[in-house]
């Protein structure tokens, strides 16, 4: 088979779903649309349904959304990387197993027509003995082109699950999973925490507080050092804006503790706020020299690249 001129690339996450259309040589997005139906919100219509198939309520979906693009694009593969092939989600598709190469060779996939002929190519996620991920897959195998050059070290991808992959001669060896932006969103909203913090700008006195947090996050003691922050309030009238700081560089200072002693390079990849707390935090505990950054402007790309390696697997 012969590499299409073009491909749609779908990244359908639990709450979230966006399509683009891109060359497949030069990685041009030509056109995009999202939304924030995810298939957590598709999984419930199709549980609804008494008539539709799990294929019917998502393929239909994918098709409206389709609509968006020009006629000579609608019909183009359908790259489609996240939370789509989970068991809520289109088709369930079994984990590819860590350790898996920066070509994507070890990942899984499977073409799929739905209907009107519309063509799919599904990836799967990995998974170790205590973790698993579906869709940072795609975003590491994308962006192990900038890799090579240091042969080893730790990609760091942060979000509401952060995940940690070791890498190792063009392979990613082992992953780690932190739950600390679902822990973040949960203590500052749910907890008794919640009166103690509020959202603001990130200005100087932000930055002092959210070093403190990092600090103290780094040494043992965590859950003890979590109800400090209720006690900047009560006890030593912190403002709720520098203490929404403060536990944010606890959670993000425990993530990243067990890396002090750590030699290899630590390659951090997210985008904004995120990209700069946790570069402020990691330069807290490592050598400038041993920190590689890409920022907002690499995920797209990284993204994308790991789609067109799949397809270029697939085709092959």
């Amino acid at each position: 088979m012969i590499l299409p001129e073009y491909f749609i690339s779908c990244d359908w996450g639990t709450s979230n779903f966006r399509l683009r259309v891109v060359e497949t040589h030069s990685l041009k997005v030509l056109d995009q649309t999202q939304t924030n139906v995810g298939i957590k919100a598709l999984n419930e219509q199709f549980l609804a349904s008494d008539t539709q198939t799990r294929l019917d309520v998502f393929g239909d979906y994918l098709a409206t959304q389709l609509l968006n693009f020009k006629t000579e694009h609608r019909k183009h593969l359908v790259v489609i990387s996240g939370m789509a092939s989970s068991n809520i989600g289109l088709e369930e598709l079994p984990y590819a197993h860590v350790p898996f190469d920066g070509s994507g060779e070890n990942l899984l996939w499977k073409k799929i027509t739905l209907k009107n002929d519309l063509n799919i190519l599904l990836i799967s996620g990995v998974k170790t003995q205590n973790s698993m991920m579906r869709g940072e897959e795609i975003q590491a195998i994308g962006l192990e082109d900038l890799l090579k050059p240091y042969t080893s070290g730790i990609l760091l991808l942060p979000g509401t699950h952060s995940k940690h992959l070791a890498y190792q001669n063009e392979q990613f060896t082992a992953m780690k999973t932190f739950m600390t932006g679902e822990l973040f969103a949960l203590l500052s909203e749910k907890s008794i925490l919640a009166g103690s913090v509020a959202a603001h700008g990130f200005g100087e006195k932000e930055k002092i507080t959210f070093g403190q947090g990092v600090k103290l996050g780094l040494s043992e003691n965590f859950s003890e050092h979590l109800f400090s922050v209720r006690a900047n309030t009560v006890l030593h009238q912190m403002p709720h804006t520098e203490n929404y700081y403060f536990l944010s560089g606890l959670l993000i200072g425990n993530e990243l503790a067990y890396l002090q002693n750590k030699a290899e390079t630590l390659f951090l990849c997210a985008a904004e706020p995120v990209f700069s707390l946790y570069k402020m935090a990691l330069e807290i505990i490592v050598h400038s020299e041993k920190l590689i950054l890409f920022d907002a402007s690499h995920i797209v790309n990284a993204l994308l690249n790991g789609q067109r390696k799949i397809l270029k697997l697939y085709v092959a």
